[in-house]
């Protein structure tokens, strides 16, 4: 009872004085559209990956979050479209967001500049109901529920070849900020991401994968360094470090040209790791070439 008051009493202090997050991904190393739009329609054919991530396995109301991503060439491949849904869970919270996603690309011999947008809506849903209180009459709370839904926006930049990449991109710029007659507070600031990877080939059958991703938001910076080996161009497998205090594993298995599964798991190096059972995450993509002029052929992010 003492760890789900405590987490309780955190989650009351990050909705009302600190913005929340974007939720967290491991498998964007190989579904970029997830943090940046331009990466939709990226290798000239239809790709659909479903996503879930739950979090801090373990300790009551972690975070759990669900995604789809579907995207498209458009233009003879000049340019790319397509949805992007999320639904993420944490405590009280629960947010949904819907966004359509554009991107144009220009070839610089065998490079690639796109550029993309995307716009949508996010549902801000918090129940205070679900919190297990250990005084319920307490004057000065109320646990009325909230229900806000905002419009948002985005765009990104990415410079890409079949070997390498570097992103930029603001998912969603527009703060949300609420204000209830007594005090205002803000529950989302906008996030910035930077991120680059290479392919390195070793061998015939062995290829391996550094990257990175940096994370501001409000002054605060995150950094992913991760580090994958492609076997047989078929089996990905790699490491990961956040921040230097999280760290993980991953895998993704190219089944076919159309099929590809993917799972991750982490453990934090804090006290934390004691009380839960880690995070995973598991990923299954499907890429199609229905239309004139796209093309299947293997991709490494």
């Amino acid at each position: 009872m003492k760890k789900v008051l405590l987490f309780s009493a955190l989650l009351i202090v990050a909705f009302t004085s600190k913005a929340q997050y974007d939720p967290l991904y491991n498998q964007y190393l190989f579904n970029q559209a997830l943090i940046n739009p331009a990466y939709v329609g990226a290798f000239d054919n239809v790709s659909v990956t479903l996503m879930s991530r739950a979090q801090w396995i373990g300790i009551e109301g972690a975070p759990v979050t669900n995604s789809l991503t579907a995207h498209t060439s458009i233009f003879n491949n000049k340019g790319g479209a397509g949805v992007y849904v999320l639904n993420d869970r944490l405590g009280v919270s629960n947010n949904s967001e819907v966004f359509a996603t554009f991107s144009y690309k220009v070839d610089f011999g065998k490079a690639r500049l796109a550029a993309g947008v995307q716009g949508g809506v996010i549902q801000y849903k918090y129940d205070y109901s679900e919190l297990n209180m250990e005084f319920v009459n307490d004057p000065s709370f109320t646990p009325t529920n909230e229900n806000f839904l905002r419009p948002n926006f985005g765009f990104g930049v990415l410079y890409y070849s079949e070997y390498y990449y570097v992103g930029i991109s603001v998912p969603r710029i527009l703060d949300f900020t609420v204000n209830d007659g007594i005090s205002e507070s803000t529950r989302y600031k906008r996030h910035y991401y930077l991120n680059g990877g290479a392919i390195f080939p070793l061998s015939n059958g062995v290829k391996i994968k550094p990257s990175t991703l940096i994370k501001i938001v409000d002054n605060q910076v995150s950094v992913d360094i991760n580090g994958s080996v492609l076997l047989a161009e078929s089996l990905w497998v790699g490491v990961l470090i956040r921040n230097f205090n999280t760290f993980g594993a991953l895998a993704q298995l190219q089944i076919s040209d159309r099929l590809r599964i993917g799972y991750s798991m982490e453990l934090p190096s804090t006290k934390l790791i004691t009380n839960q059972w880690g995070t995973h995450e598991i990923m299954v993509g499907f890429d199609f070439a229905p239309f004139n002029r796209q093309v299947l052929k293997r991709r490494y992010f």
